[in-house]
């Protein structure tokens, strides 16, 4: 007896232009964050930045945002959902960068983490560790791996040894349509199974109250054996390391 697929599966698995209205989303998203790095200064502030961010999805023609924009200084990228506010940035600081557009009523969701102008060892390892984490996911899906939690399980179980289980309490990723989280979902105890054609996100992040917060975001689309990484922006960490601007 054939198994009667539930809209959320069926609209899981992304047809060639359901796909193609989402990376047109991400490559809009992508030259905005080009931009924001650009305009970036010692003492700028969030909300300055964010609104910036809002202007330049105008210019390029995609006013839909697919969530308001998260511009994240310092200890403020410790939250995880933190809204934009009058901090400003300064030397040493974490930067965090969660933003996406929608083309078509299509979303794209990217999260960027730098640093302005120096780091700390500490930074660094963290940096390194959420970087490691999203490639330990990415290998077990390029393996062919279809199960969301044991994808989710491969990238926190090496988080939480170093980390412990509460510096990264949300799930690894999701799945992305007409609507930012849509099924299926990256958690411990997901049962779902990725379909050949879906789009998802990998985000791994650590979160250390009153230091800062690192998290790194790609868009993929999962394939019968592997994977088609949607996203185009460096994640190495020296291209995470900014020149401050005074």
């Amino acid at each position: 007896m054939q198994k009667i697929k539930l809209i959320h599966e069926v609209r899981a698995v992304k047809s060639k232009k359901e796909l193609a209205n989402i990376v047109k989303a991400q490559r809009i998203s992508e030259r905005v964050l080009w931009d924001v790095l650009n305009i970036l200064e010692t003492g700028v502030t969030e909300i300055k930045v964010a609104n910036f961010i809002k202007k330049s999805f105008v210019k390029y023609g995609a006013p839909v945002l697919s969530f308001p924009p998260i511009v994240a200084f310092g200890k403020n990228t410790a939250n995880i959902h933190h809204e934009p506010g009058k901090s400003k940035l300064k030397l040493g600081d974490n930067i965090m960068f969660d933003f996406g557009c929608t083309v078509n009523h299509y979303c794209s969701d990217m999260t960027r983490s730098y640093f302005w102008g120096e780091l700390s060892k500490k930074q660094k390892q963290v940096y390194a560790d959420v970087l490691r984490a999203m490639e330990l996911a990415l290998v077990k899906i390029g393996k062919g791996e279809k199960r969301a939690k044991v994808i989710d399980a491969s990238a926190r179980s090496f988080l939480n040894k170093k980390y412990g289980k509460k510096n990264f309490l949300h799930g690894l990723g999701h799945g992305v349509g007409t609507v930012i989280h849509e099924w299926p979902n990256f958690k411990p105890k997901s049962e779902d199974m990725l379909p050949v054609g879906c789009v998802m996100t990998i985000e791994p992040g650590i979160y250390l109250k009153d230091k800062g917060g690192i998290r790194i975001e790609d868009m993929i689309l999962v394939t019968k054996d592997g994977y088609v990484n949607l996203t185009n922006v460096p994640k190495d960490l020296e291209g995470a390391i900014l020149s401050a601007k005074k």
